[in-house]
């Protein structure tokens, strides 16, 4: 009987967790759609790109940090956006984006960081900015 149980539970989670069920994008940053618009982006002064899926929870608690930043008013001039990694693959490609969440700090159109992974503090990213600008 608690195998049964247990298998009911283990079930019912994995069916309770949709692709579109993780999705915490609140639409604080841009959403960056094409690789021109990528481009116009990073190609004068200080911007951040956040590369995440949509059903990713990494990219999900990640997220929070990155949003964070917009509200930092020292951070005002730096450009942060956003790169869905499965809607927007030439950006992918060409920038080598290689795994997701990821983030790619420029400045004046050189890359300065590649941050991989999720727990990189809001603090720590702002760090990094900060001296950018």
């Amino acid at each position: 009987m608690s195998r049964i149980l247990v298998t009911f539970f283990v079930l019912s989670s994995l069916m309770a967790c949709k692709k579109e069920d993780i999705s915490n994008d609140t639409g604080v940053l841009n959403t960056i759609t094409s690789l021109a618009a990528y481009e116009t982006e990073i190609k004068s002064g200080v911007s951040l790109m956040f590369f995440h899926a949509t059903w990713c929870p990494k990219c999900a608690a990640q997220r929070p940090a990155v949003e964070g930043l917009t509200k930092d008013s020292a951070l005002s001039k730096v450009k942060i956006g956003q790169v869905d990694f499965e809607k927007v693959q030439e950006i992918v490609t060409k920038y080598d984006v290689l795994g997701f969440p990821t983030i790619l700090i420029y400045k004046d159109n050189v890359l300065k960081h590649e941050i991989n992974g999720q727990g990189h503090s809001q603090e720590k990213l702002a760090n990094l900015l900060k001296a950018l600008l």
